[in-house]
Order: C-alpha cells, then structure tokens, then sequence
C-alpha cells in the first residue's frame, strides 16, 4: 500500500508556517 499518494500537504494548517500531513482522504 502506497501511502504516499494518500497524503497531501496542507502547508497553512493548522497556522501558517506549520507544513502539516493530511491523511484523512484515507
């Protein structure tokens, strides 16, 4: 299973400056 391709970066969540990793489309 490639989780890669399941995660996006959101780079303005939670705040600006904090690269955060969706992974909730999974």
């Amino acid at each position: 299973m490639d989780l890669k391709k399941h995660i996006r970066e959101v780079p303005d969540f939670p705040k600006p400056g904090i690269g955060f990793k969706d992974i909730s489309p999974l």
